[in-house]
C-alpha cells in the first residue's frame, strides 16, 4: 500500500540551476569541462547528470551538504521552528539573523511538501493529531522510497513505530471499558453514601426524640424532687416543734422528780428527828399514827402539786418562745406592707377596668351604629374599588402607596394616582413626556449615553417583564456560545448590544434603554424586575439568577426521574413526591418542608393516595412569574443563604475590619468542605477584587462585607447543588 501511495503522490523532479562544483571537483579539473568564460567572469553550466532522464528516481546518491554550498547564492528566506515548535518562514532582513546555509533540493522539497500538507489539513500547531501523523508518515515513506540503500533500516524503524502505536491504541481500547466501570463504581459508592446518610438522619431523628423524652422525664423527676424537698422541710419543722414540746415535758418531769425527792428527804428527816433512840443505839419502832398523818399530809401536798402543775400546763401550753414571736411579727409586718401595696394596685386596676367597661360600652354602641350605616350604604352606594391594585403602577410599590394614600378619600386617591402615573419620577429627572439625557461620559452606561431629550413611552410592568425575560433568554444563549471559561458578559454591555440588534435606529435604541431603566426603577419591588435592576447596577451577582434556574431545573429533573421509575404517568403520589422533595432539598427541616407542602394544592383527608401534578408547579406566565410552590422554594433558598451568612458573621466574632485571611478562616470553620475555587470566588465578590492578585485586597468593614454577601451567589458546599 505504501508503494501505491508513493506512485500516485510522487514528488516532482528537481529543477533549476545546480550549485557550483565543490572545491574537490575543481581540483580534479571537472569545472573546466562545464563552464565557460565571458570577459573576466566564469559562468558555470549544470552537471550533465542533471539532464539525464529519471534522474529524480536515482538512488544511492547523497548531496554532500553543506560542503557543496560554498559557491551558492544564499537564500533570502529561512525556514525554522519557533520556541513553541511552530513551523515558520522568516526573511533575513525581517528576522535579523545571519544568512543560513542552503539545504539540499530534495530536503527542501520534502519540507515544502510537509508544510503544504499541514496547512491544507489545518494542523500547523504542534499538538497530538492523527492528521499530522499521516502527513509525517507520507514524508517518511517518500524518504524510504528514494533512499533505497537505507530502506531496510528505515522500514524497520517505521515498522517498530507503527507496531508501538498499534499496541498503544489496543491498550487505550482495553482501558475504555475500565473507565466506564470506574464511573459506575463511583456512582454506586455515591449512592451507598447517600443511603448511609439517610439511615444516619433517621437515627439522629430517633435520638433527638429520645432526648426530648428523657428531658421530659428529668423535668418530672425534678418536680418530684422539689415536692419531696418541701415535704422534708415541713417534716423537719414538725420534728422541731415536737422536739421543743418533748424538751419542755422533760424539763417539767425533771423538776417534778426533784420536788418529789426533796419532799421525800424532808419527810425522812422529819421522821428521823421524831423517833427516839434506845440506849444501846437501836431505833424504836415507828408510830403507826404518825405514819398515817404523814401519809395523809404527803397525799395532800402531792394533790396540790398536781393541781398546780395541771394549771401551769393549761395556762402555758399554747405559749410560744419570744424569738419565734418576734420572727412571726416581723414576717407579719412585711406581708401587711405587701398587702397594702397590692390592695392599692388592685383598686387602680379596678378603676381602669371600670373605665374600660364604659369605653367598651360606648364602642359597642358606636359599632352598632356604624354597622347600621354600613348596611344602609351597601344598599344605596356603589362598591368600593380595590385601591391596593394601584401599587403595581407606582414607584416604590405597596410600601410607598400605603404612605401616600393613608387617610385620603376616593377623590383624593384618584388625583394622587393621576399625578403619580402622569408626572412620576423618571430617569434624569425629566418631565412627563421626555427624559433628560445623562450625557456621554465614561461613567454613564452605554445604553444611556445620550445628550438631549428622550421620549417617554411610559413602559408598563407587563411590558417591562416581557422585555427582561427576553433579555435573559438571549444573554444565556450568547454566554453559552461565546464564553468557554465560565465567565459572563457584563449585563449593561449586553443590554446595549441587545437593543442595537433589535432596533435598527439609534434613536429607538436610546428610547428603549431609557424607558427600560425607568420601568426598572418604578417596579423594583417586583421580585424578577428587582433582581434584574440590581444586577444591571452591579449591586447583585448575576450568578444568583442562573443559580436559581439551575436549582429549579435540577429539582424538576429529579421529580421527572422519579416519575419515569414509576411508569412515567405524568403524576406522582403524595408520599413519593414528598420523599423526592426531601432528597432534592438537602438539609431542609420539617417546618420548612411543611410550609412548602402547603403550597401543593391537595384536597381530601387521605393525602397518601392522592396524585400530584408536579409539572404544573414549574410553569410560568408571560411575565415570568411562578406559582406558590416555586415561590416557597425560593424563600427556602434565601433562608439557607441567610443562615449561612449568619454563621460566617458569628465566626468573624463581630470584628470591625475584616481581612482576607479572617474571611477565609471563617469560611473554613463554617464550611469545612469548601474548595479553593469557590472560596476565591467568594473573596472576589466580597472584597470586589477584579484581578488575579486576591491577596492584595484591602480590609473591608464587616457591615459592608455582609451586605455584599447578601447580594452575591453565596451557597454552602453540598447544599443547593
Amino acid at each position: 500500500m505504501a508503494d501505491e501511495r508513493l506512485a500516485v503522490a510522487r514528488l516532482p523532479p528537481l529543477s533549476g540551476v545546480h550549485a557550483p562544483a565543490s572545491p574537490r571537483e575543481q581540483n580534479d579539473g571537472l569545472v573546466n569541462d562545464h563552464s565557460y568564460q565571458l570577459g573576466n567572469r566564469h559562468h558555470y553550466l549544470p552537471n550533465p547528470k542533471v539532464l539525464r532522464p529519471m534522474v529524480d528516481t536515482r538512488s544511492g546518491e547523497l548531496d554532500t551538504w553543506p560542503a557543496h554550498a560554498s559557491g551558492l547564492i544564499l537564500s533570502s528566506a529561512a525556514a525554522m521552528l519557533s520556541k513553541d515548535k511552530s513551523f515558520i518562514v522568516a526573511r533575513e532582513r525581517e528576522s535579523g539573523m545571519a544568512p543560513l546555509i542552503p539545504k539540499p533540493r530534495f530536503l527542501q522539497q520534502l519540507e515544502n511538501f510537509l508544510k503544504k500538507e499541514l496547512v491544507v489539513l489545518g494542523v500547523t500547531e504542534v499538538t497530538p493529531s492523527d492528521l499530522r501523523l499521516q502527513a509525517h508518515r507520507e514524508v517518511f515513506e517518500y524518504l524510504i522510497e528514494d533512499f533505497k540503500t537505507y530502506r531496510p533500516l528505515l522500514s524497520a524503524i517505521k515498522n517498530e513505530y507503527e507496531m508501538m502505536l498499534a499496541f498503544q491504541r489496543q491498550q487505550i481500547r482495553q482501558l475504555e471499558p475500565l473507565k466506564q466501570m470506574l464511573v459506575t463504581v463511583s456512582e454506586q459508592c455515591d449512592q451507598k453514601i447517600l443511603n448511609m446518610r439517610e439511615e444516619e438522619r433517621q437515627e439522629v431523628i430517633d435520638l433527638k426524640a429520645e432526648n426530648r423524652d428523657l428531658r421530659v422525664q428529668i423535668s418530672v423527676m425534678l418536680d418530684e424532687q422539689k415536692d419531696l424537698q418541701e415535704q422534708v422541710a415541713r417534716l423537719q419543722e414538725k420534728l422541731h416543734e415536737e422536739y421543743l414540746k418533748y424538751r419542755d415535758e422533760c424539763d417539767a418531769r425533771k423538776l417534778l422528780i426533784s420536788d418529789i425527792n426533796e419532799l421525800r428527804y424532808q419527810q425522812e428527816d422529819y421522821l428521823a428527828s421524831k423517833q427516839p433512840t434506845s440506849d444501846n443505839g437501836e431505833e424504836k419502832a415507828e408510830d403507826p399514827v404518825l405514819l398515817k398523818v404523814a401519809l395523809r399530809k404527803a397525799r395532800e401536798n402531792e394533790k396540790t402539786a398536781s393541781v398546780r402543775l395541771n394549771q401551769i400546763i393549761a395556762d402555758y401550753g399554747n405559749v410560744i418562745p419570744l424569738r419565734d414571736f418576734e420572727a412571726l411579727e416581723k414576717n407579719y409586718k412585711v406581708i401587711a406592707e405587701k398587702f397594702e401595696t397590692v390592695s392599692s394596685e388592685f383598686k387602680k386596676i379596678q378603676a381602669e377596668y371600670e373605665a374600660l367597661l364604659d369605653v367598651q360600652k360606648q364602642l359597642t354602641s358606636q359599632r352598632d351604629q356604624f354597622y347600621l350605616e354600613l348596611e344602609t350604604m351597601k344598599r344605596s352606594a356603589t362598591p368600593r374599588p380595590d385601591w391596593d391594585k394601584c401599587a403595581d403602577f407606582i414607584q416604590g410599590g405597596m410600601v410607598r402607596w400605603k404612605e401616600i394614600s393613608e387617610g385620603k378619600s376616593s377623590n383624593e386617591l384618584v388625583n394622587l394616582l393621576l399625578q403619580e402615573v402622569g408626572t412620576g419620577e423618571t430617569v434624569g429627572g425629566g418631565g412627563a413626556e421626555f427624559f433628560d439625557g445623562q450625557g456621554t461620559g465614561p461613567s454613564i452606561p452605554k445604553y444611556l449615553q445620550y445628550e438631549g431629550p428622550v421620549r417617554n413611552r411610559r413602559l408598563g410592568k407587563r411590558d417591562a417583564a416581557l422585555i427582561i425575560r427576553d433579555i435573559w433568554r438571549e444573554k444565556s444563549a450568547a454566554d453559552a456560545e461565546v464564553k468557554t471559561d465560565g465567565t459572563r458578559e457584563n449585563l449593561g454591555e449586553f443590554l446595549h448590544r441587545y437593543l442595537k440588534n433589535r432596533f435598527s435606529l439609534d434613536q429607538l435604541v436610546v428610547e428603549w434603554g431609557y424607558n427600560l431603566y425607568d420601568a426598572c426603577q418604578r417596579y423594583a419591588h417586583d421580585e424578577n424586575i428587582g433582581l434584574f435592576w440590581r444586577i444591571l447596577n452591579e449591586e447583585a451577582d448575576e450568578e444568583i439568577y442562573h443559580q436559581q434556574l439551575y436549582f429549579i431545573h435540577t429539582l424538576l429533573t429529579k421529580l421527572t426521574k422519579a416519575d419515569m421509575q414509576h411508569g412515567n404517568i405524568g403524576n406522582l403520589s403524595y408520599g413519593l413526591f414528598l420523599s423526592t422533595l426531601q432528597n432534592a432539598l438537602p438539609g431542609i427541616d420539617e417546618e420548612a418542608l411543611a410550609i412548602i407542602m402547603k403550597a401543593v394544592d391537595t384536597d381530601g383527608d387521605d393525602k397518601e393516595t392522592q396524585e400530584v401534578d408536579y409539572k404544573s408547579f414549574f410553569t410560568e406566565d408571560d411575565e415570568g412569574k411562578t406559582g406558590p410552590f416555586l415561590t416557597e422554594v425560593k424563600k427556602w433558598m434565601e433562608a439557607q443563604k441567610a443562615a449561612y451568612i449568619k454563621e460566617i458573621k458569628e465566626a468573624l466574632q463581630d470584628t470591625s475590619s475584616v481581612t482576607i485571611e479572617d474571611f477565609k478562616r471563617s469560611l473554613s470553620l463554617v464550611d469545612p468542605e469548601i474548595d479553593s475555587q469557590r472560596m476565591d470566588a467568594f473573596v472576589r465578590w466580597g472584597f470586589k477584587v477584579t484581578g488575579d492578585k486576591v491577596e492584595d485586597a484591602e480590609p473591608v468593614e464587616l457591615s459592608k462585607l455582609l451586605e455584599r454577601l447578601h447580594h452575591g451567589n453565596i451557597t454552602q458546599t453540598g447544599k443547593m447543588q
